[in-house]
């Protein structure tokens, strides 16, 4: 790829990142709980857009779900990082929906998108009650944060981290380190549940 291709490919994932981190204003109010992971700063601000972005999407473009439908993901870098996405329910409940038991972890390269869980999964990810759910995407190019490499307990199909947000975020921050030589990056949605 051209250096002026990679620039403006970096440019538009960069603008992608922003309208990702801006989502969540669409009406949807976040918990207390949610908006603490929501405020986490893990990526440096970076206006030339050189660093490292990562962008999330739903398969739904009106971003609205009813409870126990699935919901799916997808993560996009624009260079080769690890990734992590986090759910957030209303009352703090927090689950690492990926990794996953069937999408173990390792770096995904740049530019290929990823969907959680894959097409063939034998899981999905989904609400159990209505309100709005937050899903946070975190990125770094190196790989030693535990987020990265935290397991399901025994035939889970994900990890689940607990409703104590304050405490997760402490020790998301602190795993990641940001800024210190770790290139970070985070983004976050929020979808719209509604009862059946």
């Amino acid at each position: 790829m051209s250096a002026r291709r990679a620039a403006r490919a970096a440019l538009a994932l960069g603008a992608l990142a922003v309208a990702a981190c801006s989502i969540v204003g669409g009406g949807d109010q976040l918990t207390d709980a949610q908006q603490v992971i929501a405020d986490m700063k893990i990526g440096p601000p970076d206006p030339a857009g050189t660093g490292l972005a990562i962008i999330g999407a739903v398969d739904h473009a009106d971003r609205r779900y009813r409870v126990g439908e699935p919901i799916g993901l997808s993560v996009e870098v624009n260079k080769r990082a690890h990734v992590a996405v986090l759910r957030v329910m209303p009352n703090g409940v927090t689950t690492l929906v990926f990794p996953n038991s069937g999408q173990p972890t390792g770096p995904l390269p740049a530019h290929s998108p990823l969907r959680v869980p894959p097409p063939d999964a034998s899981f999905t990810v989904t609400a159990d009650r209505p309100g709005t759910v937050l899903f946070e995407f975190i990125a770094a190019s190196q790989g030693t944060s535990w987020l990265f490499s935290r397991k399901p307990e025994g035939l889970a199909a994900f990890a689940e981290l607990g409703a104590t947000t304050r405490a997760i975020a402490r020790d998301i921050m602190t795993s990641l380190k940001p800024g210190r030589g770790s290139d970070t990056a985070a983004a976050h949605l929020a979808v719209r549940v509604t009862a059946r």
